[in-house]
């Protein structure tokens, strides 16, 4: 194998890597939604001011004669306080905060402390920082390639893919500053969805071969992906409603009716999505014979519909949900890769007969 071969493959097997780790924070996050734990960690990145977040409510109460370190984060009176500076606390909270040990925070007013939600936020965002990883690694190896052997292509989209995850991790911040603002979390996975499809130019890029597939329309396949992102980011604003109403408590059965009518839209439009997937999975529908990637796109499409019809006959169940989202974004990555391959041939030309050639 060639020097530049070998560092392409070694390109190919570092962004399958990254495209995996990304897949994993898009997974937590989802969980992170299902649960409600996207203030499980008021402050960004720390959890509470700590590196390891607290366990138990004591951790994150004032308690006289203890060691606190700047930026630490306590609940007293219903409301986030935290420290400016390191201080041994004194006698009295109140004592503490008139000499100015403890400041109001007032980036936003959620302060509760919940567990159980502190450690699944923690562990989204940790999977976020591996991620970031073989990102770097995927940057470093795809400028090796360029700088010793010419080859520049890879590392355009390895560039493109670490800023996004430094954009998505700066918005993350913006997201729990502004106590998951409207908009910013679909945007958040907008930038997610940028990452994985970045990673995946990557590995095209390096040479990664193409899905055989029977369509000769480039035009069904590319109406697919975009219909289906464009599905996907509607049914994140209907996430964004939903949390609305877990914001009021409202009960569970009770979403489907409580909704913004145009919810009903998201569900409409699989139809059309499922109509444009099946005009250019029929060649090998009909072929009798799809190929393992026509096969691929049929299972997250016929997950999509089940989790589907489960939300609206069982009433939006909790462990659906990031089975949706994790269908939907596997969806659109499996229509959008095979927009470079080349069809197959339907029927493969006779093989010649003569004098060089002999009959089996």
């Amino acid at each position: 194998m060639a020097p530049s071969d070998r560092t392409a493959h070694w390109i190919r097997r570092t962004s399958r890597v990254a495209f995996v780790s990304a897949y994993l924070v898009v997974l937590a996050g989802s969980i992170v939604r299902m649960t409600g734990s996207g203030m499980g960690c008021p402050d960004w990145p720390q959890c509470f001011g700590l590196t390891i977040p607290p366990t138990e409510e004591a951790q994150v109460r004032w308690q006289p004669g203890n060691d606190y370190g700047a930026g630490r984060m306590i609940l007293e009176r219903d409301s986030l306080w935290t420290a400016p500076a390191d201080h041994l606390s004194g006698s009295s909270f109140e004592a503490d905060r008139a000499s100015g040990l403890w400041q109001h925070y007032t980036r936003h007013d959620y302060a509760h402390f919940n567990p159980f939600h502190t450690w699944v936020e923690f562990i989204n965002r940790l999977l976020g920082a591996f991620a970031g990883l073989p990102a770097l690694l995927l940057v470093a190896l795809s400028a090796l390639l360029g700088l010793r052997h010419g080859r520049w292509r890879p590392l355009v989209p390895a560039l493109g893919a670490l800023f996004a995850l430094a954009f998505v991790a700066w918005l993350g911040k913006k997201v729990v500053d502004g106590n998951l603002i409207p908009g910013s979390i679909t945007l958040h996975m907008v930038g997610a969805l940028a990452i994985l499809g970045l990673q995946l130019l990557t590995l095209k890029a390096a040479g990664a071969r193409a899905p055989r597939i029977h369509s000769r329309s480039k035009v069904w396949i590319a109406a697919a992906a975009v219909l289906t992102l464009a599905q996907l980011i509607y049914g994140t604003h209907v996430r964004e409603a939903v949390d609305h109403l877990v914001h009021d408590n409202a009960a569970r059965e009770t979403w489907l009716e409580l909704l913004p009518s145009w919810w009903k839209g998201h569900r409409t439009a699989f139809w059309a999505i499922l109509a444009v997937h099946m005009a250019w999975l029929w060649p090998g529908i009909q072929s009798g014979r799809p190929t393992r990637w026509e096969w691929t796109i049929m299972a997250p499409l016929g997950g999509q519909f089940l989790t589907g019809l489960a939300f609206g006959m069982l009433g939006m169940p909790a462990a659906a949900q990031p089975i949706h989202l994790i269908l939907a974004v596997g969806l659109v990555l499996t229509d959008g890769w095979p927009l470079g391959a080349k069809p197959l041939r339907s029927n493969p030309p006779a093989r010649p007969i003569g004098p060089r050639y002999r009959s089996p």
